[in-house]
C-alpha cells in the first residue's frame, strides 16, 4: 500500500467536523451579555433604592429640637389615631369662674389684651368690672359717673403694665401720655352694656405714664385724668 493509500484511508475514518452557524452564535452571544448586563442594573437599582429609603427613614423631622431624627413608617399604618381631647387652659377655666359668679351685663368685649365685661353689683346702682387676661381675672366694684365724669380708670394690672376702666357713651379714645410727652393710644369698645363703654391701655414695661386723656368723636379733649 503506497503513502497515498494511507492518507486515504485514515481520511475516510474521520468524523466529518461540524458545521458552525456564525450569526446564531453571535446572536447567542449578545443575548448572555444582555441578560448578564440587566442583572448587574437591576441589583444596583435595587441597592440604590434601599439606601434612598434609608435615607427617607431616618432624616430629621422638621420642627424637631436638636435636629432629632425620627423613624418614619415605610407603609402608613392602618390603625385609627386616637382623638384628642382639648384640655381647658388656667386662664379659660378662670374666665368661666369669673362669669359664672359675675354674670355680664351686656356683652363681652374683647379690647387687647384683655377680654372684659359689666356686672351687677350687690349695691343699689353700682356695677362690677371684670377683666381676664393672659395673668390672670380680676373683678371690682365702682359707683356710677358723676356728671361731669366722662371716663374713671380702674387700676392698672399687677401683672402687666396695663391701664383700664371705664368710659361713658361720648368717649371715643383714651390715650396714656408718658412724663417725656410719648401718646399711648388704648383700645375702646363702645356700647358695652348699662351705657358704659370699656378701654384699656397696654404700655411698654417701665414706662412712666403720668395722665390720661380722653377724646370725643372728632378728637376733642373732654377730660384729663392725672395718674400721679
Amino acid at each position: 500500500m503506497d503513502v497515498k493509500q494511507v492518507f486515504d484511508s485514515l481520511a475516510s475514518q474521520e468524523q466529518p467536523p461540524t458545521t458552525v452557524d456564525v450569526d446564531l452564535a453571535v446572536a447567542a452571544g449578545r443575548d448572555m451579555r444582555r441578560r448578564r448586563r440587566g442583572a448587574v442594573t437591576g441589583i444596583t437599582v435595587a441597592v440604590a433604592a434601599a439606601a434612598v429609603l434609608t435615607a427617607w427613614a431616618v432624616r430629621p423631622w422638621p420642627g424637631q429640637p436638636g435636629g432629632l431624627a425620627v423613624a418614619v413608617p415605610a407603609a402608613p399604618s392602618l390603625t385609627a389615631a386616637p382623638s384628642l381631647t382639648a384640655t381647658p387652659r388656667p386662664t379659660d377655666k378662670g374666665l368661666a369662674e369669673l362669669r359664672k359668679k359675675f354674670p355680664p351685663r351686656g356683652r363681652i368685649a374683647s379690647v387687647p389684651p384683655l377680654v372684659m365685661w359689666l356686672s351687677d353689683a350687690p349695691r343699689k346702682n353700682g356695677l362690677v368690672l371684670c377683666e381676664s387676661g393672659p395673668h390672670g381675672g380680676s373683678c371690682s366694684g365702682f359707683p356710677p359717673l358723676a356728671a361731669g365724669e366722662f371716663a374713671r380708670p380702674q387700676g392698672k394690672l399687677r401683672s402687666a403694665d396695663v391701664w383700664l376702666g371705664v368710659a361713658k357713651g361720648d368717649v371715643h379714645g383714651v390715650t396714656a401720655v408718658t412724663k417725656d410727652g410719648k401718646q399711648l393710644p388704648g383700645d375702646l369698645t363702645r356700647g358695652v352694656g348699662a351705657g358704659l363703654g370699656l378701654w384699656a391701655v397696654e404700655c411698654p414695661p417701665g414706662a412712666d405714664v403720668r395722665r390720661l386723656v380722653v377724646t370725643g368723636a372728632r378728637g376733642e379733649i373732654l377730660q384729663r385724668i392725672p395718674l400721679r
